[in-house]
């Protein structure tokens, strides 16, 4: 699992250029948009991990995404909001993306995250307390304002911000289906647009020592179907 979600980071972060768009898009595009709720759900997710993973990429792994800042009641009184360790990091981050078993987005990652370490820094400080169980503690997760999701492109977070094309792209720039890939007639449509070899297509230009991709005359650079 880890070997292959890898080796679908580096063919994200490796999937910078544009696509061309042969005719069998379109048919690509109306197959997708007519797949049954549960399915577009999990292709939507699948495109916004991958939104996640290039929105990551490059970024010092050791950046901090957010962290749980605590406090705790004696006497009657409120301690100050005290930073708690660890802190959610940037290679946490991409760790939940990459190496889960379930198709994880942003937010998800950092909610597991969170509830994890929140569970934890309450039961350290109440154990750590005069008088056990007879303090009240809360925390809070307090995002970097490099990381907060506004700051990232819609489709980091918003389902509805997540089109078709958003999903073709996503698709694509994997090395090979998913664990678990339940939709094998979408891969003939998927080879024409840049699928690679582990989906069982031929070979892309990329994909062959000293060749580069051609992008027919008719088609001019930026343009999108």
């Amino acid at each position: 699992m880890k070997q292959w979600l890898g080796g679908a980071l580096l063919a994200v972060l490796a999937c910078g250029c544009s696509i061309v768009d042969p005719g069998d898009r379109d048919e690509l595009r109306d197959r997708i948009a007519a797949m049954p709720p549960d399915t577009m759900e999990y292709l939507t997710r699948l495109s916004m991990n991958a939104t996640a993973v290039r929105w990551l990429d490059g970024r010092p792994s050791d950046d901090q995404v957010g962290k749980l800042q605590c406090r705790y009641q004696a006497g009657g009184q409120w301690t100050d909001w005290a930073d708690q360790e660890p802190r959610l990091t940037v290679h946490d981050m991409l760790d939940c993306l990459l190496n889960r078993p379930f198709n994880l987005t942003y937010l998800m990652c950092k909610d597991e995250w969170e509830s994890l370490q929140r569970q934890a820094r309450k039961t350290d400080l109440l154990n750590s307390l005069p008088i056990p169980g007879g303090s009240a503690v809360e925390c809070r997760f307090v995002w970097d304002f490099r990381y907060e999701p506004e700051n990232g492109p819609a489709e980091l977070t918003d389902p509805s911000a997540v089109d078709t094309d958003d999903i073709i792209q996503g698709l694509i720039a994997l090395p090979g289906p998913p664990p678990g890939w339940a939709l094998p007639g979408l891969v003939p449509l998927l080879c024409p647009l840049g699928a690679g070899p582990g989906w069982g297509c031929p070979p892309r230009p990329t994909d062959l020592p000293g060749e580069e991709p051609t992008i027919p005359e008719d088609n001019e650079p930026g343009d999108r179907p």
